[in-house]
């Protein structure tokens, strides 16, 4: 656990230090609030312990500050005040418990673990799966009974994962939530304190516990030796899943909507597709680029003969040391850590300063011959275990899940002529194993016609959360209030009503692939090293992002013009250009200084680092790339972007698109109805008592109304509809294809639901609301936004 020390006196801080360090946890230390406050801005913390008495900023405010700006941190206040009026300001300022120096420091332990076990959810101090169990209390760790010897950071890192239970971690995640600044490791450690934590547990009798997922990282997963069908089991409710390192976000702007991403974040599963084509496209890769690394070996070789003849010229000896600095870069991703380290000695030796010694000459000799003995053989392995052929990109797959015959036929007719295959299934049992082995693009699922509709459900959620999700079209046999949430909740982009036309399921399932695909992530690449960009590829592509790889630097700017990328990765050490200048030169630029970037670089030196984030670098991936990591990064560094762009565009209490946005999607809505020659209805959907509401129960009974609106039209309207909120209680709802008196039939059933919610006051007090309606057409009513909305505000139709 980590926690953030803002202490100014020494004597006092480096004592805390010692304390809590014993305990386990991982401590930050600063002197002033100021500093405090910049430390909560860029980590998670799970506790803040906090002097009142601090220079710059005092402890008092800035906990105001803390609080005001959405973070929901644990805060302990220390003071040397003894006094009530002190306490009460600092437990109005939004601290959770205040302490009296001198401190106890007993005492201060166990504050400091109630706090941390705090939460919406009750919890005991006893973490426990299985026979495995952890007491914070004593740090003591045993397994059927028997006392695990761990390391402080085995136990940390045991007790990460515990109190996160089937939460997956990359090694960045956990550097970022068991080490401080001052001791930040390599990511080699994280990989060692793994290893020897799973040969501990294992020795205990807990076999393959702590499992490896596929391009993400690690988590605690006791079912592994048993099947999947185990589950995680804690003494009590677990800690708050929100406040885990991929969930909430500790202090400042990015905590609602990090909080918001915990409550609907669930367990992704990855497809067993992606690990089987990542490898099947990695060893074809080797085959194509095959011939590329036997020449940068030749070279090697070439400089070895020199060595031996003592004819080795400074041009040559500077070949060498470029090829072996290629070589370290790629022969880790085929999995040959050996033939890196190997590639990586050689580069070292080689670009040292003056004459090489005797005792290098011969290590060199020795090194270069191991090298081409790794990668000899592994030519013959790929010769043995692939047909040396990369697997041609598929086209989009399309499932229907459905009985009807005529419908799929149909459907495939209306998209022959497009290079898209619709596959039909007609039962379940079929479709589901078909689907353990691939991942379409979009399937149609027909939830009532295919089998127990249980079992429907389940695929839906599976399909759903997969890694990319499935995005999933249902097909149903009402429209029904109840049913539209339901399968919303369950996963579903689209919701159609039987009978259906082909014609009707092609549009809706456009729509949805549309939608999908501009979400994917579209990531722009540059590395001179063809062999790395290849290899990216199959990294990022089975989790929805688009790569385009540029070998080229002098050729950046056009090409970061035409591809608009959401992320940049750029090679350090390229010709011509080199990464750091070409950084230089976004941040420089109005239109791509907020631009994500990710450095790769084979060096390891302070000196690198330090240039990448001086010039603007967001972070950085050491050569040889690991996939699980990269992805770790640029996925965190998309976070951060979309939760800037999220605060711009949504409003931050019902999370639907604000004003701004909304109109500007009804305007698009408005257009493609006119080229398809299409109505539009605009609906307006008012609280009309939400002011009194607000002077009776106060605006947190107001905002509860608000927020309960937003989730159930965003399960009600899911089929591609425009959703945004106006301020003033005033939501708005853009659906085209239907007539004014379809739309009216629709909000009617939705607002009598609404009139039957009852909402509860701080006080107790139980009260409903008073809800309206009104729907404008278009063209029949207006042709633009606001001529819609005019009419739609002379039309009152009251409920209540």
């Amino acid at each position: 656990m980590r926690i953030l020390l803002i202490e100014d006196e020494e004597i006092l801080a480096s004592v805390l230090l010692k304390s809590l360090t014993k305990q386990h946890y991982v401590v930050d230390v600063v002197q002033d609030g100021q500093m405090g406050w910049e430390y909560t801005q860029s980590t998670n913390y799970d506790l803040l312990l906090i002097d009142v008495g601090l220079p710059k900023l005092d402890g008092i405010t800035l906990c105001q500050r803390l609080r005001s700006g959405g973070c929901f941190t644990p805060i302990l206040l220390m003071t040397a005040k003894d006094g009530s009026k002190e306490r009460i300001q600092g437990l109005d300022a939004g601290a959770d418990d205040y302490l009296i120096k001198p401190l106890d420091l007993e005492e201060l332990q166990a504050r400091i673990r109630a706090l941390i076990r705090r939460g919406d959810r009750p919890c005991t101090p006893i973490l426990e799966v299985g026979a495995l169990r952890l007491d914070p209390s004593s740090c003591e760790v045993t397994y059927n009974n028997k006392l695990l010897e761990l390391t402080a950071k085995e136990y940390s890192l045991l007790e990460l994962f515990l109190r996160n239970p089937s939460r997956v971690f990359s090694r960045g995640d956990i550097i970022e939530h068991l080490w401080t600044f001052d001791d930040p490791p390599q990511e080699e450690t994280v990989k060692s304190h793994i290893k020897y934590l799973r040969q501990k547990l294992k020795a205990a009798g807990a076999v393959d516990w702590i499992e490896n997922v596929y391009g993400l990282g690690y988590r605690l997963n006791p079912g592994a030796e048993k099947g999947r069908g185990a589950a995680l089991r804690l003494i009590s409710a677990t800690l708050n899943d929100q406040r885990s390192v991929t969930g909430e976000q500790g202090a400042g702007g990015q905590g609602a909507g990090s909080r918001e991403q915990g409550e609907k974040e669930k367990l992704q599963v990855v497809s067993p597709q992606v690990e089987e084509q990542f490898q099947q496209a990695m060893g074809g890769l080797w085959k194509q680029y095959e011939g590329l690394m036997v020449q940068r070996l030749a070279v090697l070789e070439e400089l070895a003969a020199a060595l031996s003849k003592e004819t080795l010229t400074q041009e040559l000896r500077k070949s060498g040391e470029r090829e072996a600095h290629k070589l370290a870069g790629v022969l880790g991703m085929f999995e040959q850590d050996n033939g890196t380290l190997l590639a990586r000695e050689i580069e070292q030796i080689l670009g040292k300063d003056g004459d090489l010694s005797v005792s290098e000459k011969r290590q060199l000799l020795g090194l270069i011959e191991g090298l081409g003995n790794i990668i000899n053989l592994m030519g013959q392995n790929v010769d043995d275990q692939t047909s040396g052929a990369i697997a041609p990109e598929i086209s989009t797959r399309l499932i229907l899940i459905d009985p009807n015959l005529q419908l799929g036929s149909q459907l495939q007719q209306l998209v022959e002529c497009m290079g898209i295959c619709w596959q039909q299934i007609s039962n379940l049992e079929d479709a589901k194993n078909f689907l353990q082995t691939t991942s379409p693009d979009l399937v149609v699922l027909n939830i009532d016609d295919i089998g127990w509709r249980k079992e429907s459900l389940a695929l839906l959620s599976d399909l759903a959360t997969r890694t990319p999700p499935v995005p999933v079209l249902v097909l149903a046999a009402t429209d029904e209030l109840v049913e539209r949430v339901t399968f919303a909740q369950y996963g579903a982009r689209g919701f159609l009503v039987k009978p259906v036309t082909a014609a009707q399921v092609w549009d809706v399932s456009s729509q949805i692939l549309q939608r999908t695909r501009s979400l994917r992530v579209n990531i722009l690449a540059v590395d001179d090293d063809p062999l790395i960009l290849a290899a990216l590829r199959p990294m990022l592509e089975p989790w929805g992002m688009r790569m385009t790889g540029l070998e080229n630097p002098l050729r950046f700017w056009e090409v970061l013009q035409s591809t608009k990328p959401d992320l940049l990765i750029l090679d350090v050490e390229m010709p011509h250009i080199n990464g750091i200048e070409l950084c230089r030169a976004v941040r420089t630029d109005p239109q791509w200084q907020e631009l994500p970037i990710v450095f790769l670089t084979a060096h390891r030196e302070m000196e690198t680092v330090q240039q990448v984030f001086a010039v603007g670098g967001d972070d950085y991936v050491i050569k040889p790339v690991v996939g699980a990591e990269l992805l770790a990064r640029i996925t965190h560094r998309l976070e951060r972007s979309r939760l800037l762009q999220s605060l711009s565009t949504k409003d931050p209490l019902t999370g639907l698109a604000n004003q701004f946005q909304s109109n500007r999607d009804l305007q698009h809505l408005i257009a493609q109805a006119e080229k398809n020659q299409q109505s539009v209805c605009l609906a307006i959907l008012s609280v009309t008592d939400l002011h009194q509401i607000n002077i009776k129960y106060g605006h947190q009974a107001g905002n509860q109304v608000l927020q309960r609106w937003s989730r159930l039209f965003q399960s009600a309207f899911c089929s591609g509809e425009v959703l945004g909120y106006w301020g003033n209680g005033e939501f708005v709802v853009g659906v085209s294809g239907l007539t004014k008196t379809e739309v009216n039939h629709r909000l009617s059933e939705i607002l009598t639901t609404l009139r039957q919610q009852i909402f509860t006051a701080f006080d107790g007090d139980r009260f409903q609301v008073i809800c309206n309606f009104t729907v404008a057409e278009y063209p029949n009513d207006g042709l633009t936004i606001q001529s819609l909305y005019q009419v739609a505000a002379r039309r009152n139709i009251m409920f209540g």
